[in-house]
């Protein structure tokens, strides 16, 4: 008898533990409350690598974190092979390494939470990077909607040269 009145109360506080991570992975969002925003981020076919954390800013705001290391390999090496070779020459806008995107939520006092930042991190093999700022609740739908952020199969000549202008552009902004 003493081990089940030990076990119950051990129970009771193991359950009313809930880290802020699980809260917003179980938490649903205005826009789409079928599913909720862990099984659409965690079962994003975009991503490579998936990362939750959790922190708290200097003035005490928490903060729960998705990152997602996108699937662009096979997206710039199709975009390579649909351009002409002379475009190739001086192509090192093309070199990327990586594209990360983070998702912020914030949790507010009344025990809810939003989405409030999103970032996107493209690094190239030179080193350089550049990163920028979305538009939070239109980058969560394409997650929603299990989107690819670079689909190989949407490109053809003319996409593939769009794409490869706007790197250029991104990377001359870069770092």
């Amino acid at each position: 008898m003493k081990k089940l009145l030990f076990g119950a109360p051990l129970v009771l506080a193991l359950t009313g533990c809930v880290s802020d991570t699980d809260f917003v992975k179980n938490g649903t969002m205005d826009f789409n409350g079928t599913i909720t925003v862990g099984e659409a981020l965690d079962s994003w076919k975009s991503c490579e690598k998936r990362e939750w954390e959790e922190f708290e800013t200097d003035n005490g705001v928490q903060v729960v974190q998705f990152s997602c290391q996108h699937k662009i390999e096979q997206f710039i090496s199709r975009t390579k092979s649909l351009l002409p070779e002379n475009e190739l020459e001086d192509a090192d806008h093309l070199d990327i390494d990586s594209n990360l995107q983070t998702f912020q939520f914030t949790i507010n006092r009344d025990q809810t939470f939003q989405i409030d930042n999103v970032q996107i991190r493209t690094t190239w093999a030179d080193g350089t990077s550049f990163e920028d700022s979305q538009e939070p609740v239109e980058q969560l739908q394409t997650a929603y909607a299990n989107q690819l952020n670079f689909d190989p199969n949407e490109l053809d000549s003319t996409v593939a040269a769009q794409m490869a202008y706007v790197f250029m552009v991104i990377k001359s902004r870069a770092n």
